[in-house]
């Protein structure tokens, strides 16, 4: 059975000894989903300014935010994960402000810089954020909890954000204006809440492997480069949903805006469903192999767009349902494993500018994925796809080589810590 009672029972326990926790997550990603989904089309519909320079501003403001990353690192070593989410959360209620003012490129271009600053220090902090919560505990169980958590929270956003562009337009600022509310609210919980201690002191897996912990020998390390490299060429998977493939359906396939916030509800609702009980029953897989398979069958969701003309009606709808369905069972796979070996391979001492090089590398990907969307208005636009078929299978040998260079016990999670 899918949900045993006792698992339920242990969920549910889950909740409540960490409710504080639980609401601090809730209240930053329900504003998330909001608007995730309608990142670059939201300017498509609001503004006069074009497409292929949407692209290019999009592209430029995630380039230049990309040190953010890195200093994000840096802080989280610092003065520890919290500090850095609660901060996050306030650089994206500025830019999403800018987004309710945004008409001409100047503004569009601030806006996008301030949203993707935000997401550069998030994701530099949330794996270290994760890792202190845990507090030594099995990091996949709790990182499966909480993205579950998360997930649902993206999830009833996006229903939301659905319902709302069912009535028009008009909604799109309505929900903008709603993400900039739960962003300072969210900057706010985090600030009240207790995390785990920071063990900076902890021995590791890369102790074991007799690594010093400073950042030459991270550099040295052709483990650490190879996860860069994975987390780089990974990238254009996390914007693929909203950036690529919402442009598709909704400029090309003349599909009405509430597709994208309805392909993410899907996939979001799965995962807040299935993802702890996934990662339960994956567990002993070696986590290249799962990382690898996400990786895979995120290229799987794109190749039939080589080959397939517009389509339109019910099955234009079919195929934005199976695609989300693919897109959640490739993170609910990688996901856990992923962050895991990134909060574990690193010396303790630079685990969060490990992080941050390794989100780095991944944003740098994302930023440069935008570049692309001009293909779509090309005479070949089938070539966007091939590419992307092509980045998402370097990326799976990347992190498989990466992490069979790894100790055992980072190369593979314990069944017995993970069902305990």
């Amino acid at each position: 059975m899918l949900f045993a009672p006792a698992r339920l029972r242990a969920s549910l326990s889950t909740l409540r000894d960490h409710r504080f926790v639980t609401f601090a997550v809730l209240t930053d990603t329900i504003g998330a989903g909001l608007t995730l989904p309608l990142s670059i089309v939201y300017f498509t519909l609001t503004t006069d300014v074009p497409l292929a320079l949407i692209g290019v501003l999009s592209t430029v403001g995630s380039l230049i935010a990309l040190p953010i990353g890195l200093v994000g690192g840096v802080l989280t070593d610092r003065f520890g994960a919290k500090a850095s989410m609660i901060l996050n959360n306030l650089l994206s209620a500025a830019g999403f402000t800018l987004y309710l003012v945004a008409h001409d490129p100047a503004t569009v271009f601030a806006a996008i810089f301030l949203a993707n600053a935000s997401e550069r220090l998030y994701w530099t902090s949330w794996t270290a954020y994760v890792h202190d919560l845990a507090d030594g505990r099995p990091f996949e169980r709790w990182f499966a909890f909480l993205e579950a958590t998360k997930a649902a929270a993206l999830g009833a956003g996006a229903v939301v954000a659905a319902v709302t562009l069912a009535q028009g337009q008009q909604g799109l600022r309505w929900l903008v204006l709603a993400n900039v509310v739960t962003s300072v609210v969210a900057a706010v919980v985090f600030a009240t809440q207790r995390t785990g201690t920071r063990r900076a002191a902890a021995t590791g897996s890369a102790d074991r492997r007799g690594t010093g912990g400073s950042l030459r020998a991270f550099a040295a390390d052709r483990s650490m480069r190879l996860i860069t490299l994975g987390q780089f060429l990974v990238g254009p998977a996390m914007v693929l949903p909203n950036v690529a493939l919402s442009v598709l359906f909704v400029e090309r396939w003349g599909m009405p805006p509430a597709v994208a916030p309805v392909q993410f509800a899907v996939a979001t609702g799965l995962c807040a469903v299935l993802q702890t009980t996934v990662t339960r029953r994956v567990a002993g897989i070696r986590r290249s192999r799962l990382i690898g398979t996400g990786a895979l069958l995120t290229a799987a969701t794109v190749v039939p767009l080589v080959f397939l003309p517009p389509l339109h009606g019910v099955v234009a709808w079919v195929y934005v349902g199976a695609t989300a369905v693919v897109l959640a069972v490739a993170d609910m796979l990688s996901l856990p494993a992923a962050n895991a070996v990134m909060a574990e391979a690193p010396h303790p001492r630079v685990r969060g500018r490990a992080i941050g090089v390794f989100q780095t590398a991944g944003s740098v990907g994302m930023a440069l994925f935008p570049l692309t969307l001009g293909l779509l208005d090309s005479r070949f636009p089938w070539v966007l796809w091939v590419v992307c078929v092509v980045v998402f299978a370097a990326a799976a040998w990347a992190w498989r080589a990466a992490v069979d260079g790894l100790p055992d016990r980072v190369q593979i999670a314990s069944v017995a810590d993970l069902e305990a």
